[in-house]
């Protein structure tokens, strides 16, 4: 099948329409599944930089398991997209951009699930010796919250380097910048709420290089590795 080049604002870059369908897809899931929750998102995203009045407590919307679930798996198809995007000639035809996708998504779901385990266990030996207030499935779900919201924002940017003719290197800077703020978020949430205790601060230190810092070296040099990212 061919590329639609009147899908084009400018003359800026052509998309193989599969990729283009699966990428149409994508958002409006994400519409359909954030959109009932859209302010509750945007409270959520505001509270994670109130610097000056942090909030006692972590902020999500109250979403079922169900949809945790696909804003989730969408999110990382968001990320991989723009991933695609970057690394791949979306002019070329057939199915190769839409694989790639998949393969690279699968990747991200398998470490960011393992990122939620690690979450779980050691949150929950956490809570039980009361060291942290926060419940384990709490926090997980403003982990999920932070992501999906980061990997629509993402997605959107995707559209815009595709079609209005953006340089490729701003949706590398842009992604990475997005990365920098949902991590910034948590950093100060895991300080404000659930490090409160100022006795605390070597486990502070400790949790923030095991869930934080090592995992986005970890990252970094397997798609440095795979993308030369």
């Amino acid at each position: 099948m061919k590329s639609f080049p009147f899908l084009s604002i400018t003359d800026g870059l052509l998309v193989n329409d599969w990729f283009l369908s699966v990428m149409i897809i994508v958002f409006l899931l994400m519409l359909v599944v954030m959109g009932p929750y859209r302010y509750a998102f945007a409270e959520s995203i505001s509270a994670m930089f109130r610097f000056r009045n942090p909030d006692g407590d972590v902020s999500y919307p109250f979403m079922s398991t169900l949809e945790y679930v696909l804003v989730f798996i969408l999110a990382c198809l968001g990320v991989g997209i723009s991933v695609s995007i970057y690394s791949h000639d979306m002019m070329q035809e057939g199915f190769s951009q839409v694989f790639f996708l998949l393969w690279y998504t699968s990747l991200m779901v398998v470490f960011f699930l393992a990122k939620l385990l690690l979450y779980t266990i050691v949150n929950k030996y956490l809570y039980k010796r009361q060291i942290i207030t926060i419940k384990p499935s709490r926090w997980n779900c403003f982990f999920v919250m932070s992501f999906a919201v980061a990997g629509f924002l993402i997605l959107l940017f995707s559209f815009a380097v595709l079609f209005l003719n953006i340089h490729l290197i701003v949706l590398l800077i842009f992604a990475y910048l997005m990365r920098l703020l949902v991590v910034a978020g948590r950093i100060f949430k895991i300080k404000t709420t659930l490090f409160k205790n100022k006795r605390s601060n070597s486990g502070f230190i400790v949790y923030l290089c095991a869930f934080e810092i090592i995992p986005i070296l970890v990252e970094y040099l397997v798609s440095g590795r795979l993308l030369g990212l």
